[in-house]
């Protein structure tokens, strides 16, 4: 077992204090937006373990590259729209903008890998969220309660898709006279009028330990709160708005899914347990498993799988504490012994 020191990201959109507070760190007046754990070269994890390892080596030298990626996110504003490729989408682009000469670190540079980004977001506070696009019948109503009556009107005669693509396209609709819950958020932070697209989109709401998945091509924003995050080992982003990085409307719709969708929230189901310890387990099509294992007692582990992180983000087990995460490798037994809420990934 390897315990971790992740990457900080300090992205304009992160809380100044809810990581430095679950690490149980002292804030430093920046934003905390992200902690990543894996060995994407962006934000590469180090083994932090003074018994086997003097000084932090990174984990990719000790274990190779991992398929996912295990984050910590706090929003304190409303993120960029954005979407993922799939893996074919990620691997044309890559190699496009290679052909091209894009440098990796170009501010404009789409495609810095060529994999795919599916991605579980599990909340760990009150956490809101835009993610895909509701139906017809759904959007006028919003847009009606809104008082946006020619987006309304645009909708009745093209659906869902083609409003969204004319709203991100920049085309405009009139005032809006009640704006929904999204929509003020999106205008506390931006004056954008792409804001309208809240309309036409799930404004999901999540307690703790509820959770999304977005696989390729869903359209989203994280509107606030805190939350684990577990995606495929890639960062590439493809944004439409509310950013001051780069956009690509023409790339965004090439690969944005903007016809309707279900709601995207997953609920986790009971998977084992006795006195001492539950785990759920948060199924769906992603290629990795999260289960979270809420523990008041003895637990044990025993992994199978190649790769597997275990997360705490509350409590204390053995030397697994709040704010801790610690890789295992395939075959290895963990026993933890404590009050605590654990979340195991693997693949």
């Amino acid at each position: 077992m390897l315990h971790l020191r992740g990457a900080i990201q300090h992205y304009a959109w992160g809380d100044r204090y809810a990581l430095p507070e679950l690490l149980e760190v002292t804030a430093d007046g920046r934003p905390w937006a992200e902690i990543w754990f894996g060995t994407h070269p962006r934000g590469q994890a180090h083994v932090d373990d003074s018994l086997h390892h003097p000084a932090p080596t990174l984990l990719v030298d000790e274990v190779g590259e991992l398929p996912f990626i295990v984050k910590l996110l706090s929003a304190a504003q409303p993120l960029s729209l954005q979407t993922h490729p799939s893996k074919e989408q990620a691997a044309a682009g890559f190699s496009r903008e290679e052909r091209a000469g894009v440098p990796l670190d170009a501010g404009h540079r789409v495609y810095p890998d060529d994999r795919a980004k599916p991605e579980m977001i599990v909340a760990l506070s009150m956490f809101e969220a835009l993610c895909g696009f509701v139906d017809t019948e759904t959007a006028v109503r919003a847009c009606e309660a809104a008082g946006a009556k020619e987006l309304a009107a645009r909708v009745r005669r093209d659906g869902v898709a083609a409003a969204a693509e004319a709203v991100l396209r920049g085309e405009t609709f009139g005032d809006v006279i009640s704006p929904s819950a999204a929509m003020q958020q999106l205008n506390e932070h931006y004056d954008d009028s792409k804001s309208m697209v809240a309309l036409l989109m799930h404004h999901v709401r999540l307690a703790p330990g509820e959770a999304l998945f977005l696989d390729a091509g869903n359209v989203h924003t994280y509107l606030y709160g805190t939350a684990l995050e577990v995606q495929g080992s890639s960062d590439n982003v493809v944004r439409a708005a509310f950013t001051e990085k780069h956009v690509d409307i023409d790339e965004f719709l090439s690969v944005a899914t903007l016809a309707s969708v279900t709601d995207p929230r997953v609920v986790p189901t009971v998977a084992r347990g006795d006195s001492s310890w539950r785990s759920y387990a948060y199924r769906c099509a992603a290629p990795f498993t999260v289960m979270r294992h809420d523990i008041n007692g003895g637990f044990t582990l025993q992994t199978s799988a190649q790769h597997t992180l275990l997360a705490c983000t509350s409590g204390r087990a053995g030397s697994l504490q709040r704010g801790g995460v610690v890789y295992v490798s395939a075959g290895e037994t963990v026993s933890l012994e404590g009050t605590a809420t654990i979340f195991s990934v693997s693949q």
